[in-house]
């Protein structure tokens, strides 16, 4: 009789021993598996709704109405801040948007300062758009502090702008701790990005370039963007030194030739019920070359050749400024005999009876 053979009862024990340890592992995968995949869920939402509202709030702060803006320079301790604007509603089919009026008006959402009420509201027809941040008030981090803030910048023209930033702190569970992040953007409203006049720009030119000169002279480091135009300017000359940023007829030349084309641009000076004061081209000049502020821009009487190839100096027929300061034309009868910084030469117009031009054709 063939002997019968098994397992027996330690046999047993330990394979279910080692079975449950080999399935409590796989539990234990599967189950971090399935957290892992909840809190990145999680995350990604959060992360989502700061997205979406980030850049609602700088599109439409970017087309707002600067005068609107209430208040104009908000601070952390700002409660309420809301603006106007105009928009295309359909950038991708411009032929079936239209433009539509807009208010928006950031708020918290209670006294506890820890959610964010952003309502948009279309002007055009009534409707509004809600919308709270964070949606959960548990992912806020907040602390009371106004995510909108603003600062003030001064351009080289010595106009300012204010900037405002935006902060969108948020918070989500990983692995049990506590992450946080912030979103931040800054926007200036684009009406104060194209304010500058075809005058203010062209002394801006010619500031950049002296200023680079200025740099070169004093051993300071130049921008990136400062490069590009010490990169242009020195081509231009093939040579690279400081000379072709710190002559007058250097910059200008180069900016009649290479930025004009060749030609300074035309003005019609008139009176305010369209009476021609003169035609003009105006081009920059600067004749005390340490300091940028001394820039002007100049008007000279149609007789004179606009060619810079073919003028041959001399400040005659010169009776028209540009005040920069200001931003208006003054015209007078007699030449200016130019002065070197920009105090003498509004102290000669004012002794001169330069008065102001009422309205600017450009041609």
């Amino acid at each position: 009789m063939k002997k019968q053979s098994g397992f027996t009862l330690i046999e047993l024990v330990v394979a279910m021993a080692v079975l449950g340890l080999i399935m409590g592992a796989m539990v234990h995968l599967f189950g971090s598996s399935v957290t892992s995949l909840h809190v990145g869920a999680r995350q990604e939402v959060v992360y989502e709704e700061a997205r979406l509202l980030m850049n609602e709030l700088k599109t439409t702060l970017r087309y707002a109405d600067k005068d609107s803006i209430d208040p104009e320079q908000p601070t952390v301790s700002t409660s309420k801040f809301s603006y106007k604007g105009n928009l295309w509603d359909r950038h991708m089919d411009i032929a079936q948007g239209t433009n539509k009026e807009y208010k928006v008006t950031v708020e918290w959402k209670d006294d506890t300062k820890k959610q964010l009420q952003v309502t948009r509201e279309d002007i055009t027809d009534g409707s509004k758009k809600i919308t709270i941040f964070p949606n959960d008030s548990n992912n806020s981090i907040f602390e009371g502090k106004f995510p909108v803030t603003s600062e003030t910048l001064t351009l080289n023209d010595g106009n300012t702008v204010i900037m405002y930033k935006i902060a969108l702190p948020l918070q989500y569970e990983f692995n049990g701790q506590m992450k946080t992040q912030t979103l931040e953007t800054k926007v200036v409203p684009s009406k104060d990005e194209v304010t500058e006049t075809p005058e203010e720009k062209m002394r801006r030119e010619y500031m950049e370039i002296l200023n680079i000169g200025l740099k070169i002279e004093n051993g300071e480091k130049l921008s990136d963007k400062e490069k590009k135009v010490y990169d242009e300017v020195g081509k231009y000359y093939n040579r690279y030194d400081k000379y072709p940023f710190t002559n007058n007829d250097k910059i200008r030349e180069y900016m009649c030739n290479e930025i004009y084309g060749g030609h300074w641009p035309s003005i019609d000076l008139t009176t305010s019920t369209g009476t021609k004061i003169s035609s003009v081209w105006f081009q920059p000049v600067c004749f005390d070359m340490a300091n940028v502020d001394n820039v002007f821009v100049m008007g000279r009487e149609f007789n004179v050749q606009d060619d810079y190839s073919t003028w041959v100096g001399g400040w005659s027929n010169v009776r028209s400024i540009y005040d920069y300061k200001r931003k208006v034309w003054r015209t007078g009868t007699k030449n200016l005999v130019m002065s070197k910084n920009w105090n003498e030469l509004e102290a000669l117009m004012e002794k001169q009876n330069y008065q102001d031009v009422q309205k600017v054709e450009y041609n």
